[in-house]
């Protein structure tokens, strides 16, 4: 084997043995990644958050939801949301700050090394919210993760 094969990731090896066909109709592998969040001196992740990917339920539901309340809220003011004033693109701004959140939120099924005094602490959705809120990097790195689909595939 030469060095270009030994370094294929995920998605290269999916595309050079092709596409089992009989996958479409299977039952989804639920498929999480990592997402470090808190680091030690030395570079290396101590905790973290544990999401999916945009083909599981989580993530289609709540898409789903965002895009229908979007079209109603939409229906109800029977004109779009005038960015050109200060406050239309604030209210823009707020509603796709606040749809990019409930995402992430959506996907965030778990976490790793999180404690309280010493001793681990059970996943909470509420609590994430509000480190969403205080660590807005977080947000940000669960939401370029979820875009690599590359941390999804399973080869």
């Amino acid at each position: 084997m030469n060095t270009t094969q030994a370094h294929l990731n995920a998605a290269q090896s999916l595309a050079a043995v092709g596409f089992d066909i009989a996958n479409l109709s299977a039952p989804a592998e639920r498929v999480t990644f990592d997402v470090p969040v808190i680091f030690d001196a030395d570079g290396e992740p101590v905790a973290g958050l544990r999401i999916v990917g945009k083909n599981s339920d989580e993530y289609r539901k709540e898409s789903h939801a965002v895009r229908a309340e979007g079209y109603k809220k939409s229906a109800r003011r029977k004109t779009a949301i005038d960015a050109s004033t200060d406050e239309g693109a604030d209210q823009l701004v707020n509603t796709i700050d606040g749809n990019q959140k409930r995402l992430a939120l959506a996907v965030t099924v778990d976490w790793y090394g999180f404690t309280s005094n010493g001793a681990p602490v059970a996943f909470d959705k509420a609590l994430i919210a509000a480190a969403f809120d205080k660590f807005a990097t977080w947000q940000d790195r669960v939401t370029t993760a979820l875009e690599n689909d590359a941390n999804f595939l399973k080869v």
